[in-house]
Protein backbone atom coordinates (compact mmCIF):
# COMPACT_ATOMS: atom_id res chain seq x y z
CA UNK A 1 0.00 0.00 0.00
CA UNK A 2 1.82 3.34 -1.12
CA UNK A 3 0.53 6.50 0.82
CA UNK A 4 -1.01 9.00 -1.40
CA UNK A 5 1.19 12.39 -1.51
CA UNK A 6 -0.09 15.51 0.41
CA UNK A 7 -2.02 17.62 -1.67
CA UNK A 8 -0.39 21.13 -1.55
CA UNK A 9 -4.01 22.63 -3.76
CA UNK A 10 -5.95 22.83 -0.06
CA UNK A 11 -6.16 26.38 1.36
CA UNK A 12 -3.11 28.15 2.81
CA UNK A 13 -3.44 29.12 6.18
CA UNK A 14 -1.74 32.17 6.38
CA UNK A 15 -3.63 34.06 3.68
CA UNK A 16 -7.01 32.62 5.28
CA UNK A 17 -5.70 34.36 8.37
CA UNK A 18 -5.17 37.68 6.32
CA UNK A 19 -8.62 37.39 4.52
CA UNK A 20 -9.69 36.67 8.49
CA UNK A 21 -8.25 39.87 9.61
CA UNK A 22 -9.37 41.59 6.43
CA UNK A 23 -12.74 41.01 7.76
CA UNK A 24 -12.30 42.33 11.60
CA UNK A 25 -10.14 45.32 9.92
CA UNK A 26 -13.72 46.26 7.62
CA UNK A 27 -15.84 46.35 10.54
CA UNK A 28 -13.21 48.48 13.03
CA UNK A 29 -12.88 51.20 9.69
CA UNK A 30 -16.37 51.19 9.57
CA UNK A 31 -17.37 51.65 12.86
CA UNK A 32 -15.06 54.53 12.75
CA UNK A 33 -17.06 56.23 9.30
CA UNK A 34 -19.78 55.55 11.79
CA UNK A 35 -18.32 57.70 14.44
CA UNK A 36 -17.22 60.52 11.97
CA UNK A 37 -20.74 61.14 10.61
CA UNK A 38 -22.50 61.48 14.32
CA UNK A 39 -22.93 64.76 15.92
CA UNK A 40 -20.07 65.81 18.46
CA UNK A 41 -22.52 68.69 19.82
CA UNK A 42 -24.07 68.55 23.00
CA UNK A 43 -27.98 69.82 23.53
CA UNK A 44 -27.91 73.44 24.72
CA UNK A 45 -30.21 72.88 26.91
CA UNK A 46 -28.64 69.79 28.35
CA UNK A 47 -26.61 71.42 31.11
CA UNK A 48 -23.51 69.26 31.95
CA UNK A 49 -24.65 65.59 32.39
CA UNK A 50 -25.18 65.25 28.78
CA UNK A 51 -23.33 63.66 26.29
CA UNK A 52 -23.10 63.95 21.95
CA UNK A 53 -24.11 61.37 20.11
CA UNK A 54 -20.36 60.42 19.32
CA UNK A 55 -19.28 60.31 22.57
CA UNK A 56 -22.19 58.20 23.35
CA UNK A 57 -21.39 55.68 20.64
CA UNK A 58 -17.99 55.73 21.31
CA UNK A 59 -18.59 54.39 25.02
CA UNK A 60 -20.70 51.63 23.67
CA UNK A 61 -18.16 50.74 21.28
CA UNK A 62 -15.23 50.94 24.41
CA UNK A 63 -17.65 48.81 26.83
CA UNK A 64 -19.78 46.73 24.89
CA UNK A 65 -19.05 46.18 21.33
CA UNK A 66 -14.93 45.75 21.86
CA UNK A 67 -15.39 42.54 23.81
CA UNK A 68 -17.76 41.00 21.81
CA UNK A 69 -15.00 41.55 18.88
CA UNK A 70 -12.88 39.85 20.70
CA UNK A 71 -14.68 36.84 21.96
CA UNK A 72 -15.87 36.95 17.86
CA UNK A 73 -12.11 36.84 16.92
CA UNK A 74 -11.38 34.18 19.13
CA UNK A 75 -14.08 32.06 17.95
CA UNK A 76 -13.15 32.91 14.65
CA UNK A 77 -9.65 31.78 14.92
CA UNK A 78 -10.36 28.41 16.57
CA UNK A 79 -13.23 27.85 13.72
CA UNK A 80 -10.02 29.17 10.99
CA UNK A 81 -8.31 26.55 12.77
CA UNK A 82 -10.92 23.58 12.66
CA UNK A 83 -11.72 24.75 8.90
CA UNK A 84 -7.89 24.29 7.89
CA UNK A 85 -7.69 21.09 9.71
CA UNK A 86 -10.91 19.15 8.77
CA UNK A 87 -11.93 20.53 5.05
CA UNK A 88 -10.93 20.59 1.61
CA UNK A 89 -11.97 23.98 0.92
CA UNK A 90 -9.25 24.74 -1.75
CA UNK A 91 -10.07 28.94 -1.77
CA UNK A 92 -8.22 30.55 1.19
CA UNK A 93 -10.98 33.52 0.67
CA UNK A 94 -14.16 31.18 1.32
CA UNK A 95 -11.58 29.75 4.67
CA UNK A 96 -11.16 33.16 6.06
CA UNK A 97 -14.43 34.09 5.23
CA UNK A 98 -16.34 31.24 6.85
CA UNK A 99 -14.33 31.92 9.86
CA UNK A 100 -14.74 35.38 10.06
CA UNK A 101 -18.73 36.04 8.99
CA UNK A 102 -20.50 34.05 11.34
CA UNK A 103 -19.25 35.27 14.84
CA UNK A 104 -19.19 38.89 13.30
CA UNK A 105 -22.86 38.37 12.95
CA UNK A 106 -23.83 36.35 16.08
CA UNK A 107 -21.23 39.42 17.27
CA UNK A 108 -23.54 42.52 15.70
CA UNK A 109 -26.87 40.99 16.54
CA UNK A 110 -25.90 40.47 20.19
CA UNK A 111 -24.24 44.14 20.12
CA UNK A 112 -27.33 45.70 18.51
CA UNK A 113 -29.97 44.30 20.59
CA UNK A 114 -28.47 45.21 23.76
Amino acid sequence: MTLAPPRTDLADGRSSLLVLAGWYVAVVVAFGLFLGMLSGSVPADCGEVCDSERSEMLMFGLYVALPAMFLALLISLATLAVLLARTRIRSSTMVGSLAAVLPLLVCGLLATSL
